[in-house]
């Protein structure tokens, strides 16, 4: 046996209201329609549900059971209508976003703060790596987005630009390039050089622009560890290019010194990653259109 949902509504609402006559003004169909509902739920349970109490209906026995499983079964079809609804109109649903270490704990927390004051109830799931392994993860499908230091990157993929974050070079309070009120980038020719691990956004784009100068840096060595390489330069046993904020208190505390380039400041585009030719989760599609307007200003 299976009950009809339209048939089990006009039951539920005819006895909730004590009326067909008000059921089919709730329901907006007419009262015949609401009788003959209520009739083939009746056959088809074989039970009669309804009983006549002069101008009004009452519930037999077997019409209460009904009623009270009706009542908790349209309690969950609201909840499950509204819950949906949510997921259509972006103000549920789980938003999975990729970005790498520096800006998960710089860049993010503001843009983050700015969507969900907008979709208080989208759960964000954010999780951290490097440039290429974000990207790779985009394609693959394991997030629905990526921030990221900008790369070469795969047709599968589409790109909405999003800041320009400032790097700078910096050196131990020791290091002779400390004392230099600017420093040429071919300077840097012969210099021991720390540098992020293969598949970082930003070695990517300090690599292309010293190499746009003609500058071959000598590479000491790579680490993904920020916090390694910052100990590694106070130590004076390399310099290093950092993004600005990562440093701050190691500037402020006077173990690292930012030198200024005499070619100018060192921007590093940023990008918004996710797949392309893609239906995109509502959430996801919110959280680009916040990128795009902010983007616009």
């Amino acid at each position: 046996m299976r009950i009809n949902l339209n048939q089990l509504r006009a039951f539920f609402i005819a006895a909730k209201e004590k009326s067909i006559t008000k059921a089919a003004e709730l329901l907006y169909v007419t009262q015949p329609a609401v009788t003959s509902q209520v009739k083939t739920l009746e056959r088809d349970l074989e039970i009669k549900l309804f009983r006549k109490h002069g101008k009004s209906i009452e519930l037999t026995v077997a019409g209460g059971v009904l009623f009270n499983y009706s009542e908790k079964i349209f309690e969950i079809v609201e909840e499950m209508e509204y819950v949906l609804k949510g997921y259509a109109d972006s103000t549920h649903g789980i938003l999975n976003i990729g970005t790498t270490r520096s800006f998960a704990r710089y860049l993010m927390p503001g843009l983050l703060s700015r969507f969900q004051k907008r979709f208080p109830k989208v759960k964000i799931i954010l999780k951290v790596g490097s440039s290429q392994e974000i990207s790779d993860g985009v394609q693959n499908f394991i997030y629905d987005v990526g921030i990221i230091c900008r790369l070469p990157y795969k047709a599968r993929l589409k790109v909405i630009p999003y800041s320009k974050e400032e790097f700078c070079l910096a050196v131990s309070a020791q290091h002779k390039f400390s004392k230099y009120e600017v420093v040429s980038l071919e300077k840097l020719q012969n210099e021991p050089i720390i540098i992020r691990e293969n598949g970082s956004g930003s070695r990517y784009a300090i690599l292309s622009m010293l190499s746009s100068y003609n500058v071959k840096p000598l590479i000491l060595l790579e680490a993904a560890s920020i916090e390694f390489i910052k100990e590694y330069v106070i130590k004076g046993q390399g310099i290093s290019f950092f993004y600005k904020p990562e440093i701050m208190l190691e500037v402020t505390q006077g173990f690292l010194t930012p030198v200024p380039v005499k070619e100018g400041p060192i921007f590093v585009q940023t990008d918004t990653v996710f797949p392309r030719d893609v239906d995109l989760s509502p959430p996801a599609k919110a959280f680009l259109q916040l990128i795009e307007e902010e983007m616009k200003g």
